[in-house]
């Protein structure tokens, strides 16, 4: 099922960094470096071969989580996700199983999604504008819900100085 964290959802029910860590220990993963920018970065301690380590990146603030694996056909796979989990709960389901299939994924960045705040539509990367898109899930607006904001605006300040669009003359 898909779903989006609003702002205020993600804050309060977004499990704390001590508590991903904690959950990334009791499934073998040991932090692999430093976090940066609100993002914890684990590898499975279970795994002998160091290219083939499973890798899982987890942004706290933001639900989001980045798992790389070796693939047994297709060899080294990366899979961002929005939105992945939205409690301690559901993020262990991905420690447990990286492969778990959550309906939030994307291999590429052309194919992320996030879901506007205005219209609350599942919108594409390319639909959002790069100032919108770096404001994050929960606070981003689609571009046509920012145009449909400004025409508004253009049209009630045309109305309130006495001008008004050419097409609206007789």
């Amino acid at each position: 099922a898909s779903h989006a964290l609003t702002k205020h959802h993600a804050m309060s029910s977004l499990p704390k960094p001590g508590a991903i860590k904690k959950i990334a220990r009791a499934h073998g993963y040991t932090e692999r470096r430093d976090e940066v920018s609100a993002t914890l970065f684990f590898k499975d301690d279970d795994n002998d071969k160091p290219d083939k380590a499973t890798l899982i990146n987890v942004f706290y603030t933001t639900g989001g989580v980045m798992t790389k694996l070796s693939h047994p056909k297709r060899g080294c796979n990366q899979l961002w996700r929005s939105d992945a989990y939205d409690s301690a709960e559901s993020l262990t389901f991905i420690f447990v199983n990286p492969r778990v299939h959550t309906g939030q994924g994307y291999r590429h960045t052309g194919s992320a999604k996030r879901g506007c705040v205005k219209c609350g539509m599942q919108k594409k990367k390319n639909e959002y504008s790069k100032n919108q898109w770096r404001k994050g899930p929960g606070n981003a607006k689609c571009t046509s819900c920012v145009q449909h904001k400004q025409q508004s605006k253009r049209e009630q300040s045309q109305a309130e100085n006495g001008r008004y669009p050419s097409s609206d003359i007789a």
